[in-house]
């Protein structure tokens, strides 16, 4: 399942239900997807997408302001300046339903180090270049965040991620991993 990261300031307003859109500078979410609602750190939700609509940061309204848990336009501009968006961006409508909060570690990963799952794939398992390459990367950088950077840009991060998780479940499956 996709995922939906959002800072820990904005809990409070997803758990309330105030905050019903997000925007976005880049976005990978397709309409009618379900992700994982990720803040500071936790799982705290899922939800649900309504709809995408990419358009210019001048035609946003203050109705949009107000769905994404803003007092004004102005104060929700203000903030997209501080983000660094370009004039383009994504306004991302969605249904949020509160989970218990939940490590995405933990969820992923059991209580595993990724380090740990990193060095045993390349010695156990039967890798793809392209995951050998990613798995090396990240143990010589030490973070999901680092690695992605050096192999191409912080959107790799899934990249990062996707591997670690399949290489996670396949030492399970040889009883190499908790």
């Amino acid at each position: 399942m996709k995922h939906l990261e959002f800072r820990r300031k904005y809990v409070n307003q997803l758990l309330s239900g105030k905050k019903r859109i997000t925007i976005r500078n880049w976005t990978n979410l397709k309409e009618g997807d379900d992700v994982f609602v990720h803040c500071g750190g936790k799982i705290i939700g899922k939800a649900h997408i309504k709809s995408i609509r990419r358009k210019k940061v001048s035609e946003l309204t203050e109705r949009e302001a107000k769905l994404d848990g803003f007092r004004s336009l102005e104060e929700m501009l203000n903030e997209i300046r501080k983000l660094g968006y370009g004039d383009e961006i994504y306004v991302i409508e969605f249904d949020f339903e509160p989970l218990e909060s939940v490590s995405p570690h933990n969820m992923y990963y059991g209580s595993s180090d990724l380090e740990e799952i990193a060095r045993k794939s390349l010695e156990h398992l039967d890798l793809s270049e392209s995951e050998r390459r990613i798995l090396e990367t990240f143990l010589r950088y030490g973070s999901i965040r680092r690695a992605a950077r050096k192999l191409g840009g912080s959107r790799r991060r899934g990249d990062v991620r996707k591997v670690l998780r399949d290489c996670y479940l396949r030492l399970k499956e040889k009883g190499l991993a908790e």
